[in-house]
């Protein structure tokens, strides 16, 4: 015989999972999101590239060299040139203007800071070529400093986190990131989760 007493159980409404924007630049627990040197039972807990305020003043830059072949018409520095090269100079212009895009586009994208459940790791791309990865254990991470300066970095609520380690790097910086204190506050988490684990035991 059905208990004509117990309340019907309500369904539980779950939010649907939030999509990974990729060219964020704070991202809490990204999906689809790996590095190179992460370990299979490591999970990402904060991915960060430098704010997108960063990128304004280049693509300032960016905008003149698209518009200055326009004042050589008021300024003809290439009319000692005959037409056919003047062309080529012009192509030659907006390839290297691609070139730079490209450049400091992917400097941006690729330039990324990442927290762990396990360490702190900080990925610098100096040139296309040349890569730089700097890591620490979390339990190795002494002290978190958080530094914003200016009209800008307060407007837009970023800055500078500057982490001190024990490890073979002694100083990790995370250089203008979005939300700096509550990066700093993610980490001081981090670091009470991983010193809970020691006195459990459960340390990997």
């Amino acid at each position: 015989m059905p208990d004509i007493f117990v309340a019907k159980k309500k369904p539980v409404k779950t939010s649907p999972p939030q999509k990974t924007n990729a060219l964020a630049a704070f991202i809490k627990k990204p999906k689809n999101i790996n590095f190179e040197t992460q370990e299979k039972k490591e999970e990402i807990v904060l991915f960060l590239r430098r704010h997108w305020i960063t990128n304004v003043p280049w693509v300032l830059v960016i905008v003149l060299m698209l518009v200055a072949p326009v004042f050589l018409r008021f300024f003809p520095l290439l009319d000692f040139l005959p037409g056919r090269f003047q062309f080529i100079t012009l192509i030659g212009w907006y390839l290297l203007t691609t070139a730079v895009v490209f450049e400091k586009f992917l400097s941006w994208l690729f330039n990324v800071n990442i927290i762990t459940d396990e360490r702190i790791v900080d990925i610098d791309f100096p040139s296309l070529l040349y890569r730089e990865i700097s890591s620490a254990k979390i339990d190795q991470v002494q002290d978190i400093s958080t530094k914003v300066g200016g009209f800008i970095r307060s407007l837009f609520n970023y800055g500078d986190v500057l982490i001190q380690t024990a490890g073979t790097e002694p100083e990790i910086c995370f250089e203008a990131v979005p939300q700096p204190g509550q990066v700093a506050k993610i980490l001081n988490q981090m670091m009470l989760e991983e010193e809970q684990e020691k006195i459990e035991g459960r340390v990997r």
